[in-house]
């Protein structure tokens, strides 16, 4: 089964995100963990400094380690004193349950000021006895409380109290008697987090993250969903549009907004009216085709019918007509399969060093007799200098041929046609003038369009079929030049043709 677009957009999107929270979650929780490691650690080292100073102060009171040493119990007693007055300081009223045999503490003392040393038992001075009954350190679960990583250190280095891991000591706190170190506390930090509760507690922000980023991904699905609809409506219009067109409906537009699926809508419409144009001008062409080609097809059937039921004699003049309308409609298939040739790029040119002037000349002298004929006068003003180009000296003598014709046609007798050719500074420009008739403004732009004639003026009846003009912009654009019409000087018509000099970049 093959998935259609919005779904691998949907199925991309949700791995994307799956794949981007479970990175976040990983990073988080290993983060989470060694965040509160570090933190604990940090205060642990807190809680170390506040014990510190509480040993510092047994130690100046009784002068040496030994008390500790012979009594675990008064060892456990300053680390609970130091762990109390630190929670005291920091504001932590939280205080952990009693265990069954140790009283609990007095409520009517104040906590000790801060150049105040706490108040021990006098039980804890040399020569008496421990006390019976001393409040323990506040112990933590899991098996991470502060006392079982503390180490106490004589300045020898000799081990005094507590039962952490020497090798392991990552912190120690030196502890100064009046300017002299009398020894060290040393403090192993937290390895990791293992006990029960401290799983619980991780694994329970796990859960949380976990729900979070469930909750993050049915919102981000939900969204994509939406998203999906709403950026892939316009694009199925398209598809739409181009069913339409594939199946012969030129006239399929889509609604264009903005954005890349915008513009494509906009392409679209574009093209669709690029087919319907050509479609439109497909059916025309073929319509004035058939027109063309039917009417000397039907003087020659008339023609041949008269002579044949007697009605026309067989005489010189009729073969002479006939053979003009047979000329006229071979004419006019000549002119069409050049153009055809034109379309596919196969009409043949040899390029070659030529001289405008002489070309121009040539085909002024072979038309000379026919605008005598049809009562014109010809001017030719051409440079004296050479007018070197590249390009097809028959094709070019076509195109002039074409253009002297054209206005030997459509020019009322009396008039005259003019030939100019001017240099520029990468180019030869020629101009065609002929007196009136003119062109209408409007249809000056159709002139080069095939079959197109201003009826007005220069009509059917004055000859030709219409395709002499886009046969000349054919040859004009195969040599890279540019050609125009627009109204004349001397009342008629001008076909401006701008051809690029050789040796000269245009």
């Amino acid at each position: 089964m093959r998935l259609r677009l919005w779904h691998q957009l949907f199925l991309l999107n949700a791995v994307l995100v799956l794949a981007a929270l479970g990175g976040v979650l990983l990073v988080q929780q290993q983060a989470f963990r060694r965040g509160l490691a570090d933190y604990l650690n940090t205060l642990d080292r807190q809680r170390a400094t506040a014990v510190a100073g509480v040993l510092a102060r047994h130690y100046r009171d009784v002068g040496s380690w030994e008390s500790l040493r012979q009594r675990p119990r008064v060892w456990l007693a300053l680390v609970g004193a130091g762990l109390e007055r630190e929670d005291v300081s920091s504001g932590d009223d939280d205080r952990p349950p009693q265990e069954e045999g140790f009283p609990p503490p007095p409520v009517d003392d104040p906590p000790p000021r801060a150049n105040e040393r706490p108040a021990l038992p006098d039980d804890f001075l040399p020569g008496r006895p421990p006390p019976l009954a001393v409040r323990p350190p506040p112990r933590r679960p899991g098996g991470m409380d502060l006392p079982a990583r503390l180490i106490l250190l004589d300045r020898e280095g000799r081990h005094v109290g507590g039962g952490g891991v020497l090798e392991h000591a990552d912190f120690d706190v030196p502890i100064d008697v009046d300017g002299r170190v009398v020894g060290h506390l040393k403090l192993t930090p937290l390895p990791r987090l293992r006990g029960e509760e401290d799983v619980a507690f991780v694994r329970h922000q796990a859960w949380v993250a976990a729900g979070a980023g469930g909750v993050a991904l049915a919102l981000a699905l939900l969204a994509s969903v939406a998203l999906g609809a709403r950026v892939l409506r316009p694009l199925q219009h398209v598809t739409d549009g181009a069913r339409r067109l594939a199946a012969g409906d030129f006239s399929a537009r889509v609604a264009a907004g903005g954005g890349e699926i915008g513009a494509l809508a906009h392409d679209f419409n574009r093209l669709a009216l690029a087919l319907e144009q050509a479609s439109r001008a497909r059916r025309q062409w073929i319509a004035d085709i058939s027109h063309e080609l039917r009417t000397p097809l039907a003087v020659l059937r008339g023609e041949i019918h008269a002579l044949e039921d007697g009605i026309r004699p067989y005489t010189p003049a009729a073969i002479a007509s006939l053979r003009a309308e047979a000329e006229r409609l071979g004419a006019l298939i000549d002119d069409l399969y050049q153009l055809a040739l034109a379309d596919v790029g196969a009409l043949a040119y040899r390029i070659e060093p030529l001289d405008l002037g002489e070309l121009l000349r040539e085909a002024t002298a072979g038309h000379a007799a026919l605008l005598r004929e049809r009562g014109l006068d010809l001017r030719l003003e051409l440079p004296e200098e050479p007018m070197p180009i590249e390009g097809d000296a028959q094709r070019l003598s076509q195109l002039w041929g074409n253009l002297l014709a054209n206005a030997a046609r459509y020019t009322d007798a009396g008039g005259c046609v003019r030939v100019q050719a001017q240099r520029l500074p990468a180019s030869w420009l020629i101009h065609v003038d002929d007196t009136p008739p003119g062109v209408a403004q409007a249809d000056l732009p159709r002139l080069f369009e095939r079959l197109f004639r201003s009826d007005a003026s220069r009509s059917r009846s004055s000859g030709g079929a219409g395709l002499g003009l886009a046969i000349c912009k054919s040859i004009v654009t195969a040599h890279a030049g540019s050609i125009e019409a627009a109204p004349s000087p001397l009342g008629g018509l001008r076909i401006s043709v701008c051809l690029p000099r050789r040796g000269v970049s245009p």
